[in-house]
């Protein structure tokens, strides 16, 4: 439940005198959703003046940086996909899922006419197709307790989302030349030899503050999809050492070998090296999927800032090299509060 000065269940009422201070706790949490979404922080200061008064305006649809409509409904409800880049780019799919246990629960939020299995924002917020009010004039519309009460609620309704994004499969090692690293991408096992493919998702940045999952919870609903071109067994685990992906990339030997640093147990073997998450049965070209609890506290580990690293290695044996491709689905709630 979200907390909020003033008002009962989050509402403000119309005794209540509109405050700087509630839209501070509303600029906040704002921008704690457009981290959700990778972007950056806004700077809202300037609606303030000597934090008591409020500049007329700071939520007219027209004037950014004080644009908190837009912010919600056209920067976090509908965020921009493949930002962080990458082939294929990531993110690519970040929705919003209504989080409430009713006839609509895990729906597809949209600000536009709902579509199958999705559901209206501003229907469900006042029975309408836009925020009351829609057009709100600086220094002639009064800000009234609606507007600070339909802001909360949008906030309070993006609190469960789905993120998709590539994992980059982007090294492997290999048994044979346990001191060199190879081409990512592939799986092999012959029965003697081996060869392992590791990959990353980018859940979150290094920026300060971060931009990503963080401060959420992960859903057992969340799955890891794979993909290959033969048949084969495959087993997933989360990789927990640091790995340089193209200057220092890992060898079947060492994780970090320009720092001559050993795996556990060569083969990223070891109880240090990696964590079990799941295994699939894959028939060539069909993606397959794992899902539930091993998934959620694997990803959950990750969130809480462990490596954002997989690796994937052929379980049963034969003569091909297969190729394999990977997505990730994470589906979160915030944790809250904060808001």
């Amino acid at each position: 439940m979200a907390s909020w000065t003033d008002g009962t269940d989050g509402d403000v009422t119309t005794s209540d005198v509109v405050r700087a201070l509630h839209f501070r706790e509303i600029c906040a949490a704002v921008n704690r959703r457009r981290l959700l979404v990778y972007l950056a922080e806004e700077d809202f200061s300037a609606v303030f003046v000597d934090d008591t008064w409020i500049v007329p305006g700071p939520i007219d649809n027209s004037s950014s940086p004080f644009d908190l409509r837009q912010s919600i409904d056209s920067k976090i409800l509908n965020p921009v996909l493949g930002g962080l880049g990458g082939i294929p780019p990531t993110p690519s799919n970040m929705d919003w899922l209504w989080a409430l246990p009713d006839s609509d629960e895990n729906k597809v939020i949209v600000a536009s006419a709902p579509g199958a299995g999705e559901v209206s924002f501003f229907a469900k917020m006042n029975g309408g197709s836009g925020w009351t009010d829609s057009t709100l004039t600086a220094g002639t519309t009064w800000i009234r307790a609606v507007h600070v009460n339909e802001l909360r609620w949008g906030i309070e309704t993006l609190t469960r989302g789905r993120w998709e994004m590539p994992i980059y499969l982007s090294a492997s090692i290999f048994s044979p030349l346990p001191d060199d690293p190879w081409v990512g991408g592939a799986i092999a096992n012959n029965g003697s030899a081996e060869l392992r493919a590791f990959g990353f998702a980018q859940m979150y940045t290094s920026d300060v503050p971060s931009r990503g999952l963080e401060e959420v919870t992960v859903r057992s609903s969340s799955r890891i999809y794979l993909t290959t071109d033969a048949n084969c067994e495959v087993d997933v685990y989360r990789c927990k050492r640091p790995i340089s992906w193209i200057a220092n990339p890992p060898t079947w030997n060492k994780y970090d070998p320009s720092g001559g640093l050993s795996w556990q147990v060569a083969g990223c073997g070891g109880a240090d090296d990696r964590e079990y998450i799941g295994s699939m049965t894959m028939v060539a070209t069909v993606e397959n999927s794992i899902t539930g609890a091993g998934v959620a506290a694997a990803l959950q580990e990750i969130v809480d800032g462990a490596e954002q690293n997989f690796m994937v290695r052929r379980s049963d044996t034969g003569l091909e090299t297969v190729g394999i491709t990977g997505r990730l689905r994470i589906e979160f709630d915030l944790n809250v509060p904060p808001n």
